[in-house]
């Protein structure tokens, strides 16, 4: 396993959605190269403890130090070093992370008795058939797990039926069954269950949480990762209930006629903004929508054009709702100073940026020119490129007058620089639709004297920002977006096939769309495929997306 240290203060809460990424050892975190080997690590972690694994790691490298090693030798040196743990009880079990394909699906589900005051939760595991395995024998995982109370959201004890010694508020339980219940005991009231808390394990949650269970696990939970994700299930379960709600229109400029996120979603975001107790950079992950391109993924029929008009009227409402709480933030944590790497400093950036992001889109709405103003004027004396950039975005996404101005600028300032460059074209072509304009846009970036479609990186910067990471503007009911897309991949196609390919995959995905889109889609498709002279990495490509 390559490595890379960190230190301490670059840790989980640096980036809480992918805690599986880090490993705490004496005031270290080992950052993996290879995200399979750092989830597969992660839980050795969960199952030997802190201790536990340094004395893992220590063994690891008297043995094996400059030899070539596999991944057994890795969980072996691991195991032996902690002869009592869960990993060495149930190593051979263990190792069906590395034979069995496919990720397994946790379901849990709990049951309270007000007669016992127990409350009892069970889990179960299953993995789905894969070639030549259709059957999968249960795997050793850890599932962190707490129990929050529903009324106060203080954490409760985990006290399981007969048993003594110490409670906490948090433990491991390692399921290596298909099957497992555990029953706490001494609760007066239904709670709230955390599972897999810090992503304990590599795999995917089922549990079907009421709106209320996840306003408390929002408001109240001491895991990041599970506070993070409540946020987003929240989010995504507006959204999609919005997106399939027939008699909520659309009104003038593809705006909802009525709001569409909950007051008690609102204030809970409200209550996460104001917490003095939240770093500053989880505060911007869970104030942050679910991407369009995500919300589509949850969907069996996909209408694009919806879900962007769904998505920016979410993110509208939260603008206007919060905008004294945008403000406070703002000047809260707008004083960045010169730039420093440390997690503290990108987490101010990072919700100042935000901020100011929505403090345009509200401004927009109401016809104020007093925040795009301010972002301008910190677009132009900004200290450092993230903060610069952050302001310029603002101007960009929120569609103000003061985004061509800055865009010039910007292209003076930083036109020697080609990454930068690059920033800045795909800026262009990521940003929110509005009646068609991006299209247009992105025809007079290609025009550009520094846009080269023989630089893959300028490629990536402008086509693939549109064709495969904006979807609302992608997605024309006139077809346009895949008539650009197909010619691309054409011109592409004769000068780079790999990227090309990559650029094919923009519609892999065709079938799910609803009509017009689903029609025009495959026209574009089948016109790539009914070339000649395709390479074979493209040809293969476009054939299996006509024939999936």
């Amino acid at each position: 396993l390559r490595t890379a240290q960190f230190p301490e203060d670059a840790g989980p809460m640096a980036h809480p959605v992918r805690p599986d990424s880090y490993i705490e050892i004496n005031n270290f975190y080992t950052v993996t190269i290879y995200e399979k080997g750092a989830e597969v690590v992660r839980m050795q972690h969960n199952l030997v403890g802190r201790e536990g694994f340094a004395k893992g790691m220590k063994l690891y490298f008297e043995r094996h130090d400059g030899q070539a090693v596999t991944c057994d030798d890795f969980v072996q040196a691991i195991a032996d070093a902690n002869p009592l743990s869960p990993l060495a009880q149930h190593l051979p079990q263990f190792k069906r992370w590395y034979s069995q394909a496919g990720t397994p699906r946790v379901r849990a589900t709990g049951h309270y008795d007000a007669a016992t005051r127990s409350y009892a939760l069970t889990l179960s595991q299953s993995c789905a058939p894969t070639p030549g395995q259709s059957e999968k024998q249960p795997f050793v995982i850890p599932v962190e797990l707490g129990l929050i109370d529903a009324s106060t959201g203080a954490a409760l004890p985990l006290q399981l039926a007969n048993e003594a010694g110490a409670v906490t508020t948090s433990r491991v339980v390692v399921l290596t069954e298909a099957s497992q219940t555990l029953t706490f005991t001494n609760l007066d009231a239904e709670p709230v269950p955390s599972v897999l808390r810090g992503f304990s394990a590599p795999v995917v949650l089922d549990i079907e949480y009421t709106d209320a269970q996840l306003l408390t696990l929002l408001a109240h939970d001491a895991d990041a990762f599970n506070r993070w994700e409540a946020g987003q299930r929240l989010a995504l379960r507006t959204a999609i209930h919005a997106i399939a709600d027939s008699e909520q229109q659309t009104g003038a400029h593809g705006r909802f006629d009525r709001n569409i996120l909950s007051p008690e979603f609102v204030e809970a975001m409200r209550s996460v903004l104001r917490n003095p107790a939240l770093d500053a950079a989880f505060k911007e992950l869970v104030l942050t929508l679910p991407s369009e391109t995500y919300i589509a993924e949850q969907l069996d029929v996909v209408d694009p054009q919806r879900i962007h008009a769904v998505r920016e009227a979410m993110r509208e409402q939260l603008a206007l709702s919060l905008q004294p709480d945008w403000a406070w933030a703002w000047e809260q944590h707008q004083d960045t100073g010169g730039y420093r790497p440390d997690p503290v400093s990108s987490g101010r950036r990072a919700l100042s940026g935000l901020a100011l992001h929505m403090l345009c889109i509200a401004a927009q709405r109401a016809g104020d020119g007093v925040w795009p103003g301010k972002a301008y004027q910190r677009f132009k004396v900004a200290a450092n490129m993230t903060d610069r950039f952050n302001a310029l975005t603002a101007l960009v996404a929120s569609g103000s007058e003061l985004a061509a101005p800055a865009l010039a600028r910007f292209h003076t300032l930083f036109k020697d620089e080609p990454l930068v460059i690059d920033k800045w074209f795909a800026l262009q072509a990521g940003a929110p639709d509005r009646a068609g304009n991006v299209l247009p846009t992105v025809r007079q970036l290609l025009q550009h004297p520094d846009f080269s479609l023989k630089n893959p990186n300028r490629a990536r910067s402008v086509i693939f920002s549109y064709c495969s990471a904006n979807p609302g503007a992608f997605h024309r009911a006139d077809a346009a977006g895949y008539v650009f897309w197909s010619d691309r991949v054409i011109e592409l196609d004769a000068l780079n096939p790999q990227v090309a390919a990559r650029l094919a995959r923009a519609l892999d995905r065709w079938k799910k769309l609803a009509e017009p889109w689903r029609s025009g889609a495959r026209e574009a498709i089948a016109r790539v495929a009914a070339r000649p002279d395709l390479s074979n990495d493209v040809r293969e490509v476009v054939t299996r997306a006509l024939a999936d």
